[in-house]
Parts: C-alpha cells; structure tokens; sequence
C-alpha cells in the first residue's frame, strides 16, 4: 500500500506547486509589450529628430510671370532622426498660421534623412513689381521647425 502512496503524493505536490511556478511569468509582461504599449499610448517615442532645414528650389532673382494668377514655389524639406519611429509635420506659408499639407515620415533605426517636397501657389498680382515668399516646415511633435530663405522674384515686364 506505501507503493501506491508516494506516486499519489508527488503528483499532488507537482500539481500544488505548477500554478506557483507559472505565476512569475503570468505576472511579469515583456519588455516588449511594455515598448509596444507605450508606443500606442503616445507616451514614448524612440525617433530624436537631429536636424530640420528647408531649400528653396527656385532661388531669388528669377524673373516671374505676374499676370495675375498664382505662381508655383517649390520647397524642399529635410529632416534628419536617429531611432525608428514616425515624425509628423506640417507647413505654413509666410506669416500665416493655418497649417497646411500635413504628413508624415517614418524612419528606421539608425541615422537617416528623409526629403518632403512641397509645392505652393503664391499670389502674382498684375503689375506688382515683385513677389517674395518664404515657408516654414513645423514638426510638432519634435517642438522643432525650420523657415526658408525669404526669396523675391520680379516680375517680367
């Protein structure tokens, strides 16, 4: 009879002590889940934008038509990050404050720079002189923006 009670009784510790030994890692979530759920929350943001900055495509002294329709100006923004992650941004357009042509870029680990193309109409009113103009790109996010050269182009006579 002692034969058949000892197996019975280590089955019964194993079974007492399995949930004590699973508990730890019930209780303790990854690391990994920990980033993911920050990340989701908005809270934690691995990207670190290094360096923000924006050319003019078309430089000043270039002769414009100003016939009364708007003129097209390119710009060309460039942001530098280290570390995965999205950054969002968005433009203005002189002093203006509404924002305009919103986005985003994502980047990956490491160092990387990513270019943002952006084009505006500009008012060229019949018989002005000149027109200038000047952007500025805003990473929100990031409290970081970077403004273009202010660039003037007459007008063809």
């Amino acid at each position: 009879m002692n034969r058949h009670r000892q197996p019975n009784r280590h089955r019964h510790l194993v079974l007492l002590t399995a949930p004590l030994l699973a508990l730890p890692m019930a209780l303790a979530p990854a690391p990994a889940a920990w980033a993911g759920t920050a990340a989701a929350a908005g809270s934690v943001q691995a990207v670190k934008v290094t360096k923000v900055e924006v050319v003019t495509l078309l430089k000043s002294g270039e002769t414009i038509e100003c016939n009364g329709t708007p003129v097209a100006m390119a710009f060309d923004g460039k942001i530098t990050a280290t570390g995965p992650g999205t950054v969002r941004y968005h433009w203005t357009v002189g002093t203006g404050r509404a924002r305009i042509s919103p986005g985003a870029v994502t980047f990956g680990s490491g160092t990387g720079t990513k270019a943002v193309l952006q084009v505006f109409d500009v008012p060229a009113p019949k018989n002005a002189k000149s027109v200038t103009a000047y952007v500025t790109l805003h990473l929100p996010d990031q409290k970081k923006s970077a403004r273009s050269e202010q660039v003037t182009f007459p007008c063809r006579k």
